[in-house]
């Protein structure tokens, strides 16, 4: 068997986790062994990676953010539309209402309600065509029934 000394293994243990931390210089928060040893590639490949991927994540919130502030604001406008349609339709119904049309024709048109002696009944049958164009549209369909 092998006589295993244990400050010796401590020792090699030490020295291949220093050359671990060493690989990974910038990772492992290493700096300065990075810039005296001009590792600037594999530096600046990380941070532009780091940088790339936080400019995407803040671009993203900011993207939610404003687009949650559209949905709000599109929320009021169509609650303040939904407000001025049941507005109008209530401002609709009192313009068409009969009171209103009898006020507006006595104050503004100066009419007034009819004498009985004013009224004329019309018979059902009331055609614009005088009577005798009437009599030879009656016999010309009479006619063609046949």
């Amino acid at each position: 068997m092998r006589n295993l000394n244990p400050t010796a293994v401590k020792e090699q243990f030490f020295e291949r986790a220093n050359e671990a931390i060493d690989a990974g210089l910038f990772w492992r928060g290493n700096l300065t062994k990075a810039v005296r040893q001009k590792d600037f590639k594999g530096t600046l490949s990380g941070i532009l990676i780091i940088s790339v991927v936080l400019f995407l994540y803040v671009w993203q919130h900011m993207q939610v953010v404003k687009l949650g502030y559209e949905v709000q604001e599109l929320k009021q406008q169509k609650m303040q539309l939904t407000n001025d349609y049941y507005y109008l339709k209530y401002k609709l119904g009192d313009v068409n209402s009969m009171a209103r049309v009898e006020k507006v024709a006595r104050e503004q048109l100066n009419m007034e309600t009819p004498r009985t002696d004013q009224v004329v009944i019309l018979d059902d049958d009331f055609s614009i065509l005088p009577r005798w164009m009437t009599f030879w549209k009656k016999t010309a369909t009479v006619g063609t029934t046949k």
